[in-house]
């Protein structure tokens, strides 16, 4: 069977360089399908193999109806139309691979269906906003980016730069995976540099016992990443070191996951490993940056682009009700594993000085006081009789810590 690809973008803005990629991907043996999401007017109809007015349909909306609307809510109700369309097609197997091509407004739409579509399957976005800020076209989806260094029109630049993301979905379409690979249960991991040591020596250790292991950085879009991976059913177990994601949610730091992080493995009844990785600071960007409400509070400066604030007491009692609540609402096997001795490589007694804004020296950073108003905080709402509690007399790094994190899972999965 020929593979198909689904092309999405503007016929009434961009026909030329549509067809051009067309033509581009048909010339490497695979099959096209163009998806005309306009909603400016209506192009030739016999351009499109799914016209703006089917797409149209699909919002639940005329395409007259559309182009007499703002821009904004003709754009959202066309990205509505688009989704629905490559769900569609995506379950009748009609389609193999996406690829968008456009502007601002063509990566808009174009990656708003992206990311509904699973993570593996094929997706390129060929734009000139790709050099930029991408976190919201990317979100947590494999979306591969192509700058296309000019705005997109036809020319030798961009003929190259079309004919190349042309070559690479038609390839990655007809991709297989190699025969007899073999196909290991899936446990997702949260990581952080100052939890790296746990991280590593439990990776190692589940790979022996014949796991794959996908490791997410905690820094908002690792933590959602995670989320979703658990959600699409592909993961076997969560061994969630790493949930510092949950104090920059409070805090309003950079690296906030959003509120419903540690709640997919609850939902899924997945086989879930909380820890407290991290949970001894929040993430704000250089120390200019740091709000006013914050400024007189205690810091490391990680990098010149990264500040971390000292968790307090008040607020790792709040976080130790969120976990609980989190923990509680599990419908799989779970377990809360506490680190006595500290959460994080700088979490150690005798280690790491905080500074003040100013950078005199402000103490130690490990703070047993506000360690343990979290770790009372979680004992005092958490049920025990649906979620197991264990207390390790190490620092999360030691690597009695981490071999007794992954007995627990392990043990939840032979169950």
């Amino acid at each position: 069977m020929t593979n198909t690809i689904l092309i999405i973008g503007t016929l009434d803005t961009k026909a030329k360089e549509l067809m051009y990629l067309q033509r581009r991907i048909e010339a490497e043996g695979v099959q096209s399908l163009l998806m005309d999401v306009s909603c400016k007017s209506e192009p030739s109809e016999l351009s499109a193999s799914v016209t703006c007015k089917t797409v149209a349909k699909e919002s639940g909306k005329e395409f007259s109806e559309i182009v007499q609307l703002d821009k904004i809510t003709a754009v959202n109700l066309m990205t509505k139309g688009a989704i629905t369309t490559a769900k569609k097609l995506l379950d009748e197997e009609r389609i193999q691979g996406v690829i968008g091509l456009g502007g601002a407004n063509g990566a808009e739409v174009s990656c708003s269906v992206m990311r509904k579509l699973p993570i593996g399957f094929p997706k390129i976005m060929v734009t000139c906003v790709a050099s930029g800020n991408v976190r919201p076209y990317v979100g947590t989806k494999d979306i591969m980016m192509a700058n296309s260094i000019g705005d997109i029109s036809l020319n030798r630049i961009t003929r190259k730069v079309i004919s190349n993301a042309a070559r690479a979905i038609a390839h990655m379409a007809n991709e297989e995976l190699l025969e007899g690979e073999e196909i290991k249960p899936q446990i997702c991991m949260s990581t952080f540099g100052t939890t790296l040591p746990c991280v590593e020596r439990a990776k190692s250790l589940l790979e022996e016992k014949g796991f794959e292991v996908i490791e997410l950085h905690a820094s908002g879009t690792g933590g959602m990443a995670l989320e979703e991976l658990v959600l699409s059913g592909e993961v076997s177990g969560v061994l969630d070191i790493t949930t510092s994601e949950l104090v920059d949610d409070l805090v309003g730091g950079m690296y906030s996951a959003g509120p419903n992080r540690l709640e997919a493995a609850a939902a899924m009844g997945v086989p879930q490993v909380i820890s407290l990785g991290a949970l001894d600071f929040g993430n704000f960007g250089p120390k200019e940056t740091v709000p006013p409400a914050y400024r007189d509070r205690n810091f490391f400066f990680y990098t010149p682009s990264i500040s971390l604030m000292r968790t307090s007491e008040a607020e790792n009692e709040i976080l130790g009700k969120k976990i609980a609540a989190k923990a509680n609402a599990a419908t799989g096997p779970t377990a809360i594993i506490i680190p006595n001795q500290g959460f994080s490589a700088l979490d150690k007694a005798g280690g790491k000085k905080m500074t003040r804004i100013d950078d005199t020296v402000a103490g130690e950073w490990y703070d047993e006081a506000a360690n343990s108003a979290l770790i009372g905080s979680i004992k005092n709402h958490l049920d025990t009789d649906k979620v197991q509690l264990v207390q390790v007399e190490a620092h999360i790094n030691d690597p009695e810590f981490a071999d007794r994190a992954v007995d627990l899972l392990i043990s939840m999965l032979k169950k």
